[in-house]
């Protein structure tokens, strides 16, 4: 067994050590038809056990006060996200760390790389990401960097180098004769004048693409790889995955560019089989799903993000059980990452106007869904924020004080997004009914309910339009999921079972429930606008 696979085993055994259908305290102190084919992963992977939690390091705590946020910062806040011991509530009790790009760069968000094998000095030192990942570890979270393949930025030594035309670099980046007015994947210009040539750069001026063809580049970007690996990390999500090898005047999902990450994953495997790689594949589920397993080991599947999108503004939750019951088709043996905030979209709290029932049920679905879960740093507070960039990655407020909610002691590097004084870690930590609180016992409950996390997924008939439930099965445990998505009561909401099942069903957020008579199941009077259940029965 692997360092990593012991470090993943022995952190799941913790995690067991909750014991299988434990119920949640509630806020008082309590404890509590027809149906689509059932659905089961035919083998289960280390991550899909994981709940991951993206950082923008710049943003989530400052250690040295200059504003902007770092790695002591975030080893700092360890025992805010888990604090590795299962029988403890105060943590978020994620087990998974996404990290943003943490290489050196002229931007502020990192993803125009100046130097792969080092870190930014704005987060701190090489030393300083081994600290962390020890620390992570000890905990029992993975971490995965950030890593832009793609393109990097035009002060990069190799650019500066290629431009010349000569030399060792010449043909590290995409480059043709004269100027050409060809447009990339979403209308934009791809082709950048430089002299008497020109550069390939989809995404913009800025970000200059790698020839990936080249065999030195690829190469050295497999070094690259090689050395993050080999000083710790668990594995890497992959920026822009669809876009790195273009080919025949097509800038995204050639048969080269899948050509080239199947290679890419192989040399991966060779350094670690156990290192995750998760792609960002910005497109239609299908098309996304089509690189996994032989590309990358996850995609994050946006259409389904789209979905939760438009149920915290609408309310209406159809469409995102139709993703559900799409990605199991689509994803081979569940291999998703599910999603509804990252650095790259408006923040479901602002298209939820702010509502935090809204957002609780959409975090409940989130969390009871197949496949790896992904959670945005701040959404856990409902954190607001829509584009441009900056105002979606603002710092984190971990209390009310001024003058920055204890993210710095500083001026921060972008100002909090507005209402930090009463939104922030410390004041949701307080109040048991608050969005954070909803997020602990819904992480608790996963990480407590194997069902929850790898078992099979049955969508069921309810007796009202507003209603849903689904049932999550495996190994005789069976959990079951209803909700209410709308803004009034629903009485007497009725789900129909497949069958009766064995046993007495159980509240793992607190709720008294009934038992059902028969496979016609009432489990509560009068359910909540925007309330869930979820249920476990069975161990």
């Amino acid at each position: 067994m692997s360092r990593r696979r012991a470090i993943v085993a022995a952190a799941a055994a913790a995690v067991l050590a909750l014991g299988a259908g434990c119920s949640v305290d509630s806020p008082d102190g309590r404890s509590g038809g027809a149906a689509t084919p059932s659905l089961v992963p035919a083998s289960q992977r280390w991550w899909d056990d994981r709940t991951f939690y993206e950082v923008f390091v710049r943003s989530f705590q400052d250690s040295d006060g200059d504003g902007a946020g770092d790695l002591r910062g975030l080893i700092d806040r360890l025992d805010e996200l888990n604090d590795g011991d299962p029988g403890t509530t105060a943590d978020l009790g994620v087990t998974g760390l996404w990290l943003m790009p943490i290489f050196p760069s002229p931007s502020y968000h990192g993803y125009d790389v100046t130097d792969y094998r080092s870190v930014n000095p704005d987060y701190g030192t090489t030393e300083d990401l081994r600290a962390l990942l020890a620390a992570a570890h000890q905990r029992g979270i993975a971490v995965i960097l950030d890593l832009p393949l793609n393109h990097t930025s035009t002060e990069h030594p190799w650019f500066q180098a290629s431009r010349s035309g000569q030399g060792q670099y010449a043909d590290w980046y995409v480059w043709r004769d004269g100027t050409s007015d060809e447009t990339g994947p979403w209308g934009q210009q791809v082709w950048h004048p430089d002299g008497n040539r020109s550069y390939l750069g989809v995404f913009w001026e800025g970000m200059p693409d790698l020839d990936l063809r080249s065999e030195a580049v690829t190469a050295e970007l497999e070094d690259v790889a090689r050395q993050w690996l080999e000083l710790g990390v668990d594995g890497f999500r992959l920026d822009g995955a669809q876009h790195l090898v273009e080919q025949d005047g097509e800038y995204a999902n050639t048969q080269a560019n899948k050509d080239w990450l199947t290679g890419f994953n192989a040399a991966v495997k060779q350094v670690d089989p156990d290192a995750l790689l998760v792609g960002e594949i910005w497109a239609p589920s299908m098309t996304s799903a089509s690189y996994v397993p032989g590309q990358v080991d996850l995609a994050f599947d946006f259409t389904t993000a789209d979905a939760a999108s438009s149920g915290a503004a609408s309310g209406l939750m159809d469409s995102l059980l139709d993703s559900t019951e799409t990605n199991l088709t689509n994803y081979p043996d569940w291999q998703v990452g599910v999603f509804t905030d990252n650095h790259d979209r408006d923040r479901l709290a602002s298209l939820a106007a702010d509502d935090p029932d809204r957002l609780r049920m959409i975090a409940t679905w989130l969390l009871t869904q197949p496949g790896t879960p992904f959670l945005y740093y701040g959404q856990e507070i409902g954190l607001p924020g829509q584009k441009p960039d900056e105002q979606i990655r603002t710092p984190l407020p971990w209390t009310g004080r001024d003058p920055a909610g204890d993210f710095t002691s500083g001026q921060p590097w972008q100002p909090l997004a507005d209402g930090w004084q009463a939104r922030n870690v410390a004041a949701q930590s307080a109040d048991p009914r608050s969005l954070l609180s909803h997020y602990r016992r819904l992480l608790a409950a996963r990480a407590a309910t194997p069902a929850l996390r790898t078992g099979s997924f049955t969508r069921l008939d309810v007796s009202a339009s507003d209603g849903f439930a689904y049932l999550r099965t495996l190994d005789g445990q069976r959990a079951l999921v209803v909700g209410n998505a709308s803004d009034q009561p629903l009485a007497d909401l009725a789900v129909t079972l497949p069958d009766a099942g064995t046993g007495a069903w159980t509240s793992l957020l607190g709720q008294d429930v009934g038992q059902p008579e028969g496979t016609i199941y009432v489990p509560v009077g009068t359910l909540a606008p925007w309330d869930t259940l979820v249920l476990v029965q069975g161990s």
